[in-house]
């Protein structure tokens, strides 16, 4: 009988990408960038920017902090680090965190002890964060792609990367509305929004005058049209899927 492996999951060429958005404060570092690189050779497609919380996300609603073994040890007795990981936790109820790396490698240090590592891992346990352990940046990028393709299969479509707190000014509110256009991230919605003045009128703009803002060209603004103007079917899109 044949089984199925992770691998099974990564994208033909012929498939929609899986998108997985990265903090670009995990994007600077050495090892955020390796998984990058990583992410990209299995077909993903990623997206730098700054998130409120976590360092990746691969669904609008699942925010995922990374920490090595040697983070976690280095940061035990830091409290924001709990802090952290739970106000991400109280944002993105849907959110865990990965672990990556052996801790049989802390039997070198005596500083800290397996016995003080697992009472943290027990803690973010006890308080109903998830832990997800990988073995390296490899193992991490592939756990990444295909939860961003298991995201996409569930919804019938790519999995929409946008990421937001829990309480949100109006103007926040505004940023983030414009951001669901194609290619429009939060550079061009400020941009948007700067020239325009209000959502409704970007929405309302032909193509001619959204080519008028900062940074959008004939190919941007020909995407947000055929957005904006092709009738909602998704009923005959998921028959044909």
């Amino acid at each position: 009988m044949n089984q199925s492996t992770m691998r099974s999951y990564i994208p033909r060429k012929d498939e929609e990408k899986p998108v997985v958005c990265v903090d670009s404060r995990e994007a600077a570092n050495r090892n955020g960038r390796k998984i990058i690189g990583e992410m990209e050779q299995l077909g993903a497609e990623v997206k730098i920017t700054k998130l409120d919380f976590g360092d990746y996300m691969v669904g609008e609603d699942l925010a995922i902090e990374r920490k090595t073994i040697f983070d976690l040890a280095s940061t035990l007795t830091q409290r924001f680090l709990f802090d952290q990981i739970f106000k991400m936790r109280e944002a993105y109820p849907k959110s865990f965190v990965i672990v990556e790396g052996y801790m049989g490698v802390l039997r070198r240090f005596r500083r800290i002890t397996p016995e003080s590592m697992n009472g943290a891992l027990f803690a973010l346990a006890q308080n109903g964060i998830p832990l997800i352990p990988t073995i390296d940046y490899k193992d991490t990028a592939l756990f990444l792609v295909v939860g961003s393709k298991q995201l996409s299969k569930e919804a019938r479509m790519p999995a929409v990367i946008r990421h937001r707190t829990k309480t949100e000014t109006i103007s926040e509110q505004q940023l983030f509305l414009v951001a669901g256009l194609p290619h429009v991230g939060p550079v061009l919605s400020n941009n948007l929004l700067k020239y325009f003045g209000t959502p409704r009128r970007v929405l309302r703009s032909t193509q001619e005058e959204l080519m008028e803002v900062n940074d959008i060209g004939p190919k941007i603004a020909q995407d947000i049209m055929t957005v904006l103007d092709t009738p909602y079917r998704v009923e005959e899109e998921s028959k044909e899927t």
